[in-house]
């Protein structure tokens, strides 16, 4: 869990449920928002224009962001480290 000043998280427009992508890069912290994918799926029947598609389409930018991510640092990802 990171605490984020109230203005900085209104400059991100990053809200709770949402998931903060860290990179450090020539000395500065990089955040990048990713917004919360479960609230998709809230509501889905709701919803005509979200599709299997779209939820399958973020659900794979995800993973590859996270297996990127680890990489990056040299950290297995959970992917290879649960053995699925």
């Amino acid at each position: 869990m990171t605490t984020i000043l109230l203005r900085i998280k209104e400059k991100l427009g990053a809200e709770e449920g949402d998931f903060l992508e860290w990179e450090v890069k020539e000395g500065y912290a990089i955040v990048r928002v990713i917004k919360n994918p479960y609230r998709l799926l809230r509501g889905k029947y709701k919803d005509p224009e979200l599709t299997y598609e779209k939820v399958e389409g973020l659900a794979d930018r995800l993973l590859e962001e996270e297996i990127d991510a680890n990489s990056r640092t040299g950290h297995v990802d959970s992917v290879r480290k649960s053995g699925r």
